[in-house]
């Protein structure tokens, strides 16, 4: 009788021992993300570009920059092929379309 409390013990103690070890690490998964969520939630926020400098132009939508140009990406997203991130005053790409 005994040998078999001891097989029993032996087949059921690695599933008991998994599942609290999975427990354990999820609690301390919780703790970790709870200390994070103010570091998160004070990064600063992105801030729109400014309408005055969108174009809307028809079968593509609003555009960012000078459309005139023959480098414009025609995106709301990049301004440009060549100078990306702008401006489209003084600079030494702009070609007219």
């Amino acid at each position: 009788m005994l040998d078999i409390v001891i097989i029993l013990f032996l087949g059921i103690a690695p599933p008991i021992l998994s599942l609290w070890m999975l427990h354990r690490a999820q609690v301390s998964y919780q703790q970790t993300t709870n200390r994070q969520i103010p570091r998160i939630s004070q990064a600063p926020s992105l801030k729109a570009l400014p309408p005055a400098d969108m174009t809307c132009i028809e079968g593509y939508g609003y555009v960012i920059g000078k459309v005139s140009c023959k480098y414009n990406a025609r995106s709301p997203y990049i301004r440009c092929t060549v100078n990306p991130s702008g401006p489209c005053q003084d600079c030494r790409h702009y070609e007219s379309l």
